[in-house]
Order: C-alpha cells, then structure tokens, then sequence
C-alpha cells in the first residue's frame, strides 16, 4: 500500500505544474474593438519546485513589467494550502488605491483566455476595468 501512495505522489509531482503559457505574445480584442497584447518574458518557479504556488509569470504589458502567480488560497481552519486554478494576478499598491492585471484561464485547456485590468483608486471613488478576450498566442 505505501508503495502505491509513493508512486501516485511520483507522478503527480511530475505531471506539468504550470500554466499552459509559453513564451512571445498574447494578443486580443478589447471591449471596444481595439487590439490589446501582452508579452510573456519568461515563467520560473521559486525555489525550483515546479508546483503552480511556486510558478512565476514574467510579463510586459505596455511599458510595464509584471510578475504574475496563482493566488494562495489557505484555509487554517481546514489546514489547506491551495491556489487558484482559473487565474494569474499580478497586484499592485498605488498612490491612492491598487492595481490589478488578472489573466483568466480556460478550465478545460488551461490556456489564457483573457485578461482584465483593474484600477481601484478608493481614495479618489474611481474604478476602471480593462478588458481584452479571445487572447492568441502568435
């Protein structure tokens, strides 16, 4: 039986831990119409432990660059250490409130789908979303 666990531990860490990503350009269409991209630099896991808690997603979205992750979900009172599976977030403080890049991921294939940016300047009342769908990698 302990062999069993040992082999089903095996291949579940060695099964692809991160997102369907690869490196170049996402491009897409806008709200309005526009075209809009983004650029994965390069994706990386800390430590060297190939888990999505781990996974890091460098990215160039306009002049900005952007280190994306699956956010930790932990839940103290059930004792679970998880992540979110559908989404990448990058998060940000700023002078008056926060930003937030936030790409989607397909459930069934796991690659992006579309991505939203958020701006939430609570001290001024003034939100903006940002949104570009049906993303290609070209």
């Amino acid at each position: 039986m302990k062999s069993n666990v040992s082999v089903l531990f095996a291949l579940f860490f060695t099964l692809p831990a991160q997102a369907h990503l690869e490196k170049g350009v996402y491009s897409g269409l806008g709200l309005n119409g526009n075209p809009c991209a983004f650029e994965v630099i390069d994706i990386r896991f800390e430590q060297g432990v190939k888990n999505p808690l781990n996974e890091r997603v460098f990215i160039k979205f306009g002049s900005k660059e952007l280190v994306l992750q699956h956010l930790p979900v932990v839940n103290s009172e059930d004792g679970t250490v998880q992540f979110t599976h559908e989404q990448l977030t990058a998060v940000e403080g700023t002078p008056s409130g926060g930003a937030a890049f936030v790409l989607k991921m397909n459930p069934e294939s796991h690659r992006p789908d579309s991505f939203v940016l958020l701006h939430d300047q609570w001290k001024d009342d003034v939100k903006t979303v940002t949104t570009c769908s049906n993303l290609r990698h070209r």
